[in-house]
């Protein structure tokens, strides 16, 4: 079938992405050989908004059917990063490289060390994508550390039982000023107890104002452990699309004072409980750490998939 690409036009091919990606997770059985819609989300309103701050037009291209039918996407997320979002229906080698070729193009871009490079992602067992990758030039990265693993835990597994936290509170993220606190938390959580950081994501509160901003936002699903003097030790917020009954969680971090007390597994156990009531199937999370994929380990179990990237260098 001949598809023609074009450049991202607006907010309407947002939503119009957001269904596709929808699609495409259930006829790929739920895995994430495409992103989860809330990974989108999360994108499109929090990352490139306040951190990346790419133009859509320059670097997000959609393939369509004659009948203008979404059947791929290509879309950074850091900078110099490539992910191909295909449907199933319309894969085929052809469409795979002329979607790496199109990245080359406009999404490759200065590593630390000023090299030019492109970083294309693949789950691990793509060996037709691994086979294109091969034949343009590209190199698996083979640190463990920049391995992306999705753990999977599906809602019919029973959830493990995590007794109550002395000193702390497991619920929903509250009002008022405890989402300054939320704010303050996330600084320390990622950015190993950087006060300054903390700091200024507590003054200006706007970005979070941004992910509760997003379609699949929901508070009753932003998980917080609330020490008892008031401040968030831990935090976990799950995104639940109802469509794919699926769920992602983004992020996840525990405050480094607040750090082995179990409050990881805590903030996790309680999301995916919530999960359960509501009816979702499947519940993903990432992780490429030691210490994260070990926790996801602990609360998820053995069943996950491996996104690796690729790299290609422009000399």
């Amino acid at each position: 079938m001949k598809l023609s690409m074009r450049p991202y036009h607006g907010e309407e091919d947002y939503w119009r992405m957001r269904q596709f990606l929808r699609e495409v997770m259930l006829l790929n059985n739920l895995h994430q050989y495409s992103w989860h819609v809330a990974r989108l989300d999360y994108w499109w309103w929090f990352a490139n908004t306040d951190i990346e701050k790419f133009d859509l037009t320059q670097v997000v291209s959609l393939w369509e059917t004659e009948t203008g039918k979404i059947a791929a996407v290509l879309n950074p997320e850091g900078r110099g990063q490539a992910y191909l979002q295909i449907h199933p229906k319309y894969r085929t080698p052809e469409l795979e490289e002329e979607m790496v070729i199109k990245a080359e193009e406009h999404l490759k871009h200065p590593n630390l060390e000023g090299r030019m490079r492109v970083l294309v992602f693949s789950d691990s067992k793509d060996t037709m994508r691994h086979k294109i990758l091969n034949r343009l030039g590209y190199q698996k990265v083979d640190r463990p550390e920049t391995n992306e693993i999705v753990h999977l835990f599906s809602l019919e597994n029973e959830i493990p039982f995590i007794r109550p936290l002395e000193g702390y509170a497991i619920r929903a993220l509250g009002h008022g000023l405890e989402l300054l606190e939320r704010c303050y938390a996330s600084g320390l959580g990622f950015h190993n107890d950087d006060i300054h950081t903390a700091r200024e994501n507590r003054d200006d509160p706007s970005w979070y104002h941004h992910i509760q901003s997003a379609p699949l936002y929901r508070r009753d699903l932003d998980i917080v452990a609330v020490a008892d003097d008031g401040s968030i030790a831990a935090f976990c917020t799950v995104w639940f699309d109802d469509v794919t009954r699926t769920a992602y969680f983004e992020p996840v971090a525990t405050v480094p004072k607040h750090q082995r007390h179990g409050l990881g597994k805590a903030v996790l156990t309680e999301g995916l409980r919530r999960l359960k009531m509501m009816g979702a199937k499947l519940a993903t999370v990432g992780g490429y750490s030691d210490a994260a994929n070990g926790l996801y380990f602990s609360v998820f179990g053995k069943e996950h998939d491996i996104i690796q990237p690729w790299e290609k260098f422009f000399d």
